[in-house]
């Protein structure tokens, strides 16, 4: 993990989102090098630059497309060549089934709309279809790695309603999980990060790092804003 550049795979509040590193790598390690890897919701690329790194050919998709910021990201840790890029509206998908052994996403689902600009169809059901898409598109066993944000504790609320970081989008609660994800076999989510380690101010990170490390397992999953899943068809 020290070896991989983790600000450019992660992007923001790294300390907590970077715990995907740890819990999927067993799962990644198990996969074939010829293994079909598809990034949804892409942007910039960061999750599609992990696994062209591991050796992986990867598709990268957004709605409209990646960014150009994602070719240049990609160039510049010589892994262009493992990259390929195309339009994907996860929501409203056609693709062919049964394409590929894993898919990867991160930060998306909650940003879903069924008809772009038009807020009232950012809701759960919208969710819902968007990971039955992504269920669609998985080979049988094919595993989908999803990390996301949750509707977390209170003072987190606050927080973002302070910043005006929600109305644009529909944090789904622990709760929701279960059904969210009801079309898969199995289905494994840990929860993480009851304080954002976002801040500009380094010191304050770590500090909140280290609580959000203590309070793991003393504080309930739904108090936490994190949820890293891996669930297999």
């Amino acid at each position: 993990m020290s070896d991989l550049p983790i600000k450019d795979i992660i992007e923001w509040d790294i300390p907590n989102w970077s715990q995907v590193i740890k819990e999927w790598t067993p799962v990644i390690e198990q996969l074939p090098k010829n293994s079909k890897v598809l990034a949804v919701g892409e942007r910039d690329g960061g999750l599609s630059l992990w696994m062209a790194l591991l050796g992986f050919d990867v598709t990268c998709t957004d709605r409209t497309g990646p960014t150009e910021g994602a070719g240049k990201l990609h160039k510049k840790h010589g892994v262009q060549d493992k990259v390929t890029y195309k339009e994907l509206d996860i929501v409203n998908c056609d693709w062919e089934a049964e394409q590929y052994d894993v898919i990867l996403i991160k930060s998306v689902i909650g940003g879903l709309m069924a008809v772009y600009g038009d807020n009232t169809t950012r809701n759960f059901d919208t969710q819902k279809k968007a990971v039955d898409n992504m269920h669609r598109l998985l080979k049988p066993n094919g595993v989908l790695l999803s990390v996301e944000n949750m509707k977390g504790n209170y003072l987190l609320h606050l927080m973002r309603k302070m910043t005006g970081k929600v109305g644009g989008w529909r944090h789904f609660t622990w709760q929701e999980i279960k059904e969210l994800y009801s079309s898969f076999s199995s289905v494994k989510t840990k929860a993480f990060g009851v304080l954002p380690t976002l801040f500009g101010n380094n010191a304050i990170n770590k500090i909140n790092f280290s609580l959000n490390k203590y309070l793991l397992d003393i504080l309930p999953p739904q108090t936490k804003y994190v949820a890293i899943t891996t669930a297999r068809k």
